[in-house]
């Protein structure tokens, strides 16, 4: 998501809880935020300032509008007045810290003591409030069908109604995903750092109504409440819990990435094998297929328009987004790129924050060749006999 885009979500958030507070002053709210979102757009951090005092003058209680003075007066240079309204939002009531850790407005800031004291605070918190977490999960289903544990060194709650044999086996399953792309690919950039915990819920299928927008979705996860939520040990479990550990990366780093990124890695570890020397090889799954009939048909996108596509397109075209997406990684895996590529990602996100200058470095050809690379790749794959898949390749 663009700065932009992130600016206009806030500032569409703000419109809701100012129309809350009401009263005669709402038709001058209304109008001082679209000032305001236009401000922003129009990189105009001093009149943004400027509409937000007169704005919180009559609303100083907007925790939204409070974050948005914070990000101006960074956009400023005015750090310590941007720590103060900062710390006035989150007295007020912001609570999106991964948000917080991300924004670029905000990246000035990030030494300076009213932020580290949050971010601080809030980690701090962490253990307690991942621990009440638990707690409510165990008041609403009991202990007489699903069993409760932590792992205290992957921070990891479980909450699973699963035999012994499936359940020992799911976790050691998320547990050598957890060590090997820790090591591998989302290395924390503060090796002494402590991430925060995450609830892994494995529910029957019949108490798992409610926790899904989709009818036909297996798996979730929620980042902000830190928890996946799934009614089975296999795929999808996988593929929710690589989210889970790629937002955590994506939170260490202040990064967001895009969706083809997310979606596409989440994928690429829902089949794989784990090997006598703890190394993770990538095996195809019918995603593959899925990909090459879109090869064949002329319908895969290329690739720059596949990296700058919404969120919107993925979730209303799952089944081949999600294939073209993971089999640009898989291509990646077999050239024994994917470490390399994601490590030149994650420090180039400045420069191109869609991923395409990277292929260009880690390849170091254009991105017009390493896209007739992948296609030819894809091309001479072999088709997958998938053995009676219990998950449809577009559910996840």
């Amino acid at each position: 998501m663009s700065d932009v885009s992130i600016r206009a979500v806030a500032i569409g958030l703000s419109l809701v809880l100012g129309a809350a507070a009401g009263g005669q002053g709402e038709t001058e709210a209304t109008r001082l935020r679209r000032e305001i979102h236009g401000s922003f757009e129009r990189q105009d951090p001093a009149r943004a300032a400027e509409l937000i005092d007169r704005y919180l003058e009559r609303f100083p209680r907007d925790p939204v509008m409070l974050y948005n003075a914070a990000c101006a007066r960074c956009r400023l240079g005015e750090l310590d007045g941007g720590g103060r309204f900062l710390l006035a939002a989150v007295k007020a009531g912001f609570r999106d810290f991964s948000h917080m850790r991300r924004d670029p407005d905000l990246r000035p800031l990030r030494e300076h003591p009213v932020y580290r004291a949050l971010l601080d605070a809030r980690d701090a918190a962490d253990p307690l409030l991942s621990a009440r977490r638990l707690e409510r999960w165990r008041e609403r289903f009991g202990e007489s069908r699903y069993r409760f544990e932590t792992d205290s060194r992957t921070r990891i709650h479980y909450v699973t109604a699963l035999d012994d044999d499936r359940r020992l086996r799911m976790r050691r399953t998320l547990e050598q995903l957890d060590r090997r792309l820790g090591a591998t690919l989302f290395l924390p950039p503060d090796p002494g750092s402590a991430r925060h915990h995450v609830l892994v819920a494995v529910l029957a299928p019949a108490d798992a109504a409610g926790f899904f927008d989709d009818p036909h979705a297996r798996g979730v996860y929620r980042h902000a409440e830190r928890e996946l939520i799934a009614t089975g040990a296999g795929r999808t479990l996988r593929h929710e819990f690589v989210h889970a550990l790629h937002h955590g990366h994506m939170d260490a780093v202040g990064q967001e990435h895009p969706v083809w990124i997310q979606e596409g890695l989440a994928c690429l570890y829902e089949s794989f094998e784990i090997q006598d020397d703890d190394s993770i090889v990538v095996l195809p799954n019918e995603r593959r297929n899925i990909a090459k009939r879109l090869d064949r048909t002329g319908r895969l996108l290329a690739l720059r328009e596949l990296f700058a596509s919404p969120p919107q397109r993925f979730s209303s075209h799952p089944g081949p987004l999600y294939a073209q997406a993971r089999s640009i990684f898989e291509f990646l895996a077999d050239e024994g790129l994917l470490e390399a590529w994601y490590e030149t990602y994650v420090r180039r996100f400045d420069d191109d924050p869609l991923g395409a200058t990277a292929l260009e470095i880690v390849f170091g050809q254009p991105l017009d060749v390493v896209e007739e690379r992948w296609r030819a790749w894809l091309d001479s794959a072999p088709l997958i006999v998938p053995p009676s898949p219990s998950e449809p390749a577009g559910s996840c």
